[in-house]
């Protein structure tokens, strides 16, 4: 699943709009201001001409008439704010607002490189909104809704059972996890960290990982959700599909490499053989090299685990932070 040449066509456009209305409010908030503090428009083109000689004069190599510009260029901005905040306005009332401060809607943004050179890539706007566009589906969507940290229920975990590995009851074992979720997703961005979320189905992994899921897109993180049948798919069609179906699997891995927090729902569950196993390895290994996280839920124990994969894929998820969890069917309880 990728995007097309007419919608690729059509998210460049929505941005050249964000664009068309960041220029029209901001001279619209001018024109508003020239009328109330008239002196405003005359010490804004003084501005502007003085940025047009400070480029001369820095080209020139002329630094210290560039200094004494630079030195009146700023008591000309500060006597703007002055006049602003003294009309009641918000000294930054004219600053061009924007909806992505770091491409300036534009998609894409200025990257240095270790060996110093700029390269342009697409911004982590677009690459959040090709995410939102083609993995979020409208029941995903409805999901996060749904399922938050404020609608995990406790009370769906029994305080009499107990988990004999660990002497805890059923509830105590949830609170715990529902606690390290709320750190992972709060230290997010700050800190790396792999989850791996274990138990039978029902028991709410994939709530949590929802829960997870919605409190990260709020902050602004590109965060991909697949199934693993989806995955081990894009893997298939990425090595043995026609071109076309090549062509949009290397879109697909790359944004598997990519995202901000790769999430891969019911580990186990999907038909897998050498090759997409090797490359579920290839996909851990890379995003643990650049430090990306990864989220794994799945019905398999790590006995399970080391069975089904390679012994390099289950020693690469024994590093991940483990979380169990233990319930009677949550969805058998939900419809009683």
């Amino acid at each position: 699943m990728s995007l097309t040449t007419s919608e690729y066509d059509s998210l460049l456009r929505e941005y050249e709009q964000r664009q068309l209305d960041g220029e029209m409010d901001l001279r619209r908030r001018r024109e508003e201001v020239t009328r109330d503090v008239p002196a405003i428009a005359e010490i804004e083109e003084q501005i502007v001409h003085g940025s047009v000689q400070a480029a001369r004069l820095a080209l020139a190599g002329n630094s210290s008439a560039l200094d004494a510009l630079s030195r009146t260029n700023d008591w000309l901005i500060q006597q703007k704010h002055q006049l602003l905040t003294g009309a009641g306005y918000p000294a930054d009332y004219l600053d061009r607002r924007y909806v992505c401060p770091i491409c300036k809607d534009t998609g894409t943004e200025t990257v240095s490189q270790p060996d110093g050179s700029i390269v342009r890539r697409p911004c982590s706007c677009f690459r959040r909104a090709i995410i939102d566009r083609y993995y979020m589906d409208d029941g995903l969507r409805e999901r996060l809704a749904r399922e938050n940290f404020t609608t995990f229920d406790l009370r769906f975990y029994s305080s009499k059972k107990i988990d004999e590995a660990t002497g805890q009851t059923y509830r105590e074992i949830a609170e715990t996890a529902l606690g390290d979720a709320k750190d992972y997703a709060a230290r997010f961005g700050s800190e790396y960290r792999n989850l791996l979320i274990s138990g039978y189905s029902g028991v709410g992994k994939t709530f949590l990982a929802n829960c997870i899921t919605g409190e990260l897109l709020s902050r602004g993180f590109t965060v991909l959700y697949l199934s693993a049948f989806r995955l081990f798919e894009i893997f298939e069609h990425y090595r043995f599909g026609d071109r076309d179906a090549s062509k949009q699997a290397s879109l697909d891995f790359d944004n598997i490499l990519d995202c901000d927090l790769l999430i891969v729902d019911d580990l186990g569950t999907e038909m897998s053989n050498s090759y997409t196993t090797s490359q579920l390895f290839v996909c851990l290994e890379e995003r643990d090299r650049e430090k990306k996280p990864t989220l794994i839920t799945t019905n398999l124990t790590m006995d399970d685990l080391s069975k089904r994969y390679s012994e390099r894929i289950a020693s690469r998820l024994f590093q991940f932070r483990y979380i169990k969890l233990f319930a009677d069917d949550i969805r058998i309880q939900s419809m009683i």
